[in-house]
């Protein structure tokens, strides 16, 4: 019940920091179709249908209303047309409103109530009246066939949400003394029926979460991780199957939570999820500290991680040493936060089935042990840290130093290439996002199937069509790769080319430098032609790994050509050839086969040295 208490206080915190949206007591949301504006006579002077994207809005609820189903349950003010018209029989069916006398019932007790409102007497003495559907037929809202019968949809062209003429939901305008007419923006409304609400005694028992006898409830908030989310984080309400039978006779006997702490949890719950959750598939993620702390992106790239924290919103192409700065003072700047009395928690949530919503993932951190996290977190970025060039600006490619986003590592392991992009199932992505956030916020080795499976995907580049999807590939699983060998291995590699006796890493090299001098003589042939054939390099990439040393004899008389063509300008990438060679003893060379990752590692390596290293000539070239 810790998750309970920590939410509750949160939100007692939020709401002395005057936050917008958060939800109050006793409130929920309800996307409307209709607003009426009724004035201090008593007369409906305006109605309007309510554009789709303005369509959320505040109202109050009782505990049954807020969890209705079947049955006549009213809400407290706005509500279908069917609780709000006097006049609905004469239009649907000749029976008497059943609903609208429950409505009207339940409004007069807060009309009467020392919370009364003069906002709430109008909208009552209006409805009283019974000509809702009349006037909003008058002033051309809804409209009746011939014979005077409502019809089932809507006539206007504005854009709405679902719903029909029958279940149109409508809120309230009251124009008064007060300068604010919406019923759902006039905070002295909303905390008179707060007061009236929480003022009475329904059901007294004991809140596990505040140890005390208090106003308790069973009906629970749902809409958590969006407005039409109808799963729950507490329900009992199934008493045919086995939620709670078989261990005890009543809900009552399992757990009971105060209403307000309810409340207050599951609002805060709300409010962290829309303002700073992680939405990835089915499940949700949310990060937050109990007196709304400043966190971290524990899910992001290097660079967002950055500027999300620094509040900048313009990508750069930073300089590996640049990021490096910004992320200290970012880190640093997290750690600052962190008082001995913080309290941070990360939460994951996913609804296993329709109506029933489970927490996946809990973990607290109390006073300095948020500098745990965030070490963590540092390390992470470190340890995974690599040259990547899959960012845009104004939709140009461009290059940083970091560690990729956890959403990519996903991507790139388990999805497919879609055109430009490399997508990924939805379930899938969410699964191996939470399999990965022990690696960043609790410092876990990385899981090794994903590093192995990002392995095989670099290893196959004839399954791309777009090459600078597989390069993407290629730096992602060198980065997790780099991982894999720092937790498994105790190794340390870096984007230095590292001399070393390791096969397989050699290999990779020995790879990068024979498509390094296809390429250059590809690019010398083609004269102005901006597209080149694949290398033979490239193409042997998998058959390679698989069998270096009979492959490699193939890749090997196809650079023959190449570098006759040439000639002396390869001398460099020729001598480096035979400098990675004599690292690689033949009987080992001969005998390989099935080359671990540090072949992927080894390659890309080279690779981007020898890019690097021909843009800073290309540069110094220009400079003169």
């Amino acid at each position: 019940m810790s998750w309970i208490k920590t939410l509750s206080e949160t939100y007692d915190n939020i709401l002395s920091q005057k936050e917008k949206d958060l939800l109050p007591i006793a409130h929920s949301t309800q996307n409307s179709h209709i607003e009426i504006t009724i004035n201090s006579n008593r007369e409906m002077i305006n109605a309007e249908f309510v554009d789709k994207d303005e369509a959320v809005t505040l109202i109050p609820v009782t505990e049954d209303s807020a969890s209705r189903g079947n049955g006549i349950i009213p809400h407290p003010l706005c509500d279908k047309l069917i609780y709000l018209a006097g006049d609905y029989n004469h239009y649907v069916d000749g029976k008497e409103n059943k609903f609208y006398i429950e409505y009207m019932k339940q409004l007069k007790l807060w009309k009467d109530s020392d919370y009364s409102n003069e906002k709430i007497e109008i909208i009552y003495d209006y409805l009283n009246k019974q000509k809702l559907i009349s006037d909003l037929i008058n002033f051309k809202i809804l409209f009746v066939d011939e014979n005077n019968i409502l019809l089932d949809k809507f006539q206007t062209d504005k854009k709405m949400t679902v719903g029909g003429q029958l279940d149109a939901f409508i809120r309230f305008r009251v124009v008064t003394d007060n300068l604010v007419d919406a019923v759902w923006e006039d905070d002295k409304l909303i905390n008179d029926y707060v007061n009236y609400y929480t003022s009475k005694e329904n059901n007294r028992g004991f809140c596990y979460v505040e140890g005390e006898f208090i106003e308790i409830t069973d009906k629970h908030p749902s809409k958590i991780t969006y407005s039409g989310d109808k799963s729950k984080l507490i329900s009992a309400n199934d008493k045919k199957n086995f939620t709670f039978k078989g261990r005890f006779h009543t809900s009552e006997q399992a757990v009971t939570v105060g209403y307000l702490t309810s409340q207050k949890a599951h609002n805060a719950l709300k409010w962290l999820i829309e303002n700073q959750g992680k939405k990835v598939g089915s499940k949700t993620f949310v990060l937050w500290g109990i007196d709304n702390e400043k966190t971290p992106d524990y899910l992001a790239d290097t660079v967002d991680f950055c500027l999300e924290s620094l509040g900048i919103d313009e990508r750069v192409d930073y300089t590996k040493k640049d990021l490096a700065k910004e992320f200290n003072k970012a880190i640093d700047g997290y750690k600052s936060e962190l008082k001995p009395e913080t309290k941070l928690a990360l939460i994951g949530l996913e609804p296993p089935t329709t109506g029933r919503l489970s927490i996946i993932f809990y973990r607290e951190y109390f006073g300095l042990q948020g500098n745990e996290l965030i070490n963590c977190i540092e390390k992470w970025h470190k340890e995974t840290s690599w040259l990547h060039h899959y960012k845009f600006i104004n939709k140009e490619r461009y290059s940083f130093y970091g560690a990729p986003s956890t959403i990519e590592i996903v991507k790139c392991a388990f999805g497919t290439e879609q055109g430009e992009f490399i997508v990924a199932d939805a379930r899938v992505l969410a699964n191996g996002v939470e399999r990965m956030l022990p690696s960043i916020i609790e410092g876990r080795k990385i899981p090794r199937d994903i590093v192995l499976k990002l392995i095989e995907r670099a290893k196959q580049p004839q399954n791309y069509k777009n090459i600078y999807n597989w390069y993407k590939v290629l730096t992602v699983a060198s980065a997790t790769y780099k991982k894999y060998l720092i937790d498994y291995e105790k190794e340390m590699y870096s984007m230095e080319v590292k001399e070393t006796e390791n096969l397989a890493y050699n290999c990779g090299r020995l790879l990068a430098i024979a498509d390094a001098i296809e390429s250059w003589s590809l690019r010398e042939n083609a004269g102005n032609k901006s597209e080149v054939r694949t290398t033979n390099a490239i193409r042997y990439f998998t058959k390679f790994s698989i069998l270096p040393a009979s492959t490699w004899g193939i890749i090997n008389d196809k650079l023959i050509p190449h570098k006759q063509r040439l000639g002396t300008k390869g001398t460099k990438l020729y001598k480096l050839l035979g400098e990675i060679s004599s690292l690689i003893d033949p009987d080992d060379f001969k005998n390989a086969k099935n080359l671990d990752g540090s072949m992927v590692l080894g390659y890309d390596t080279q690779r981007q040295a020898l890019f690097n290293k021909k843009e800073k000539e290309n540069i110094e070239e220009e400079e003169e």
